[in-house]
């Protein structure tokens, strides 16, 4: 899928063609008026097609079936964040975050999870552990020593899938971590550090990327000391 092309504006018809041809959570008659989402702190607006918002929002689709002459809904989350959140449930990844590993990029990441929460849109979650999970892959393809992030964002970043129950996305997560931490590349102790995890299997996974790291240091150890070994017999031959 293309990233490149132009972010759609605010009033763009990308917000009446998601998800269209999606199934409403559930059998029931729903209007297709547009929807004006009235964003704060700025005041902004979006217009989104009712039956659009409704197939992938539970919280939307309960809201406004409950009264079905809702034109207006205000919202707490700023228009640009909003706009992200469309543009998901649309299948389009955020543009300008894709191929880039800075704070700003994991950040705009969170606020789609956090409002995929909210607004129970589990597809937008989905959508976006599909997608970064899919990053990790490319990166370790393309680099062997490949980290999904620093300590501490990795830290944050474990502490949302296990929020979220984001499992696949929560193992490279893991493993990264612990790879870092067979490194000593943790700056507190573990155990400070690790204090709010409480999933086993990102424990285990963290250990498992600790005892890898391990073994294959060890394996390049003694590889270097029988290489070194041969150099030697070679010199004393000669």
């Amino acid at each position: 899928m293309s990233t490149e092309a132009a972010r759609p504006g605010p009033n763009s018809a990308l917000s009446t063609a998601i998800g269209r041809n999606a199934q409403t959570p559930e059998k029931h008659s729903v209007n297709s008026d547009i929807i004006t989402l009235l964003c704060g702190p700025s005041n902004g607006e979006l217009k989104v097609d009712r039956e659009a918002l409704c197939s992938h929002s539970r919280f939307f689709y309960d809201m406004l079936n409950s009264c079905d002459t809702t034109l207006q809904v205000n919202v707490d989350e700023s228009q640009s964040d909003m706009q992200l959140f469309l543009e998901v449930a649309s299948g389009k990844p955020p543009a300008s975050t894709f191929e880039t590993r800075t704070s700003a990029c994991w950040d705009e990441f969170k606020r789609i999870f956090d409002i995929a929460d909210k607004y129970d849109s589990p597809l937008v979650r989905e959508r976006c552990e599909k997608w970064l999970v899919s990053r990790c892959l490319r990166g370790r393809v393309r680099c062997s020593d490949f980290k999904f992030q620093d300590v501490q964002i990795g830290l944050d970043w474990l502490s949302l899938c296990q929020k979220y129950n984001l499992r696949d996305l929560g193992w490279y997560v893991s493993y990264d971590l612990g790879t870092q931490l067979a490194e000593r590349a943790w700056m507190t102790a573990a155990s400070d550090a690790l204090k709010d995890l409480s999933d086993p299997e990102f424990l285990k996974v963290m250990l498992q990327a600790v005892q890898d790291r391990v073994v294959e240091d060890g394996e390049k150890a003694a590889g270097a000391a029988e290489e070194g070994g041969s150099d030697a017999e070679i010199v004393n031959s000669g």
